[in-house]
């Protein structure tokens, strides 16, 4: 779009009018125990790393990007981690089963990560040309962020719930019969 044109308001209205019944129906869904499958803990993390190497390896970028990359990994593991510890894990007193259940504060981590891309969509589609962005390094940062992000927060939690699950065999926990 040329810099002097004005953006459709139904392109940022549309894309809310989708997004928000699906973050509620996400939200109710992570407020609710559900059972954690450790063995199934690393699949997703592997499926994003597989794509997004895929995806940035289509094309190699340039050397003087790696330093950007290492940024976005830095920033999507830390906030993975961050992601990861604040969802509780635990185990069903009734079934012996491990559970797991979205904190609010993952939830607002969640929301603010949406409404940051979102923003920056929108703030780089109007103002990339004036700033001299390179859309490919930014699009591959997101991927770099959120292969990390989603993979750091898979292991936090697998982490933990390897430590939940041991105290709970080591006798802090007695399922019921």
């Amino acid at each position: 779009m040329p810099p002097h044109a004005q953006a459709n308001p139904l392109s940022y209205v549309i894309p809310i009018l989708v997004i928000l019944p699906l973050i509620y129906l996400r939200l109710r869904r992570m407020m609710k125990p559900q059972p954690l499958k450790l063995n199934r803990l690393w699949i997703r993390p592997v499926i994003i790393l597989v794509l997004g190497i895929s995806a940035i390896g289509a094309a190699l970028p340039p050397l003087g990007d790696l330093p950007w990359f290492a940024v976005a990994a830095l920033i999507g593991g830390a906030a993975g981690w961050q992601w990861g510890r604040l969802m509780a894990i635990h185990i069903d007193p009734a079934t012996g089963t491990l559970m797991t259940r979205g904190s609010q504060a993952a939830l607002i981590v969640m929301i603010l990560l949406l409404a940051l891309r979102v923003g920056l969509r929108a703030g780089l589609s109007m103002e990339a040309a004036a700033w001299h962005l390179d859309a490919v390094l930014i699009t591959d940062g997101f991927i770099v962020f959120a292969a990390f992000l989603f993979g750091v927060r898979g292991l936090e939690m697998y982490l933990r719930a390897r430590r939940v699950l041991a105290e709970g065999l080591a006798g802090h926990f007695l399922p019921a019969s």
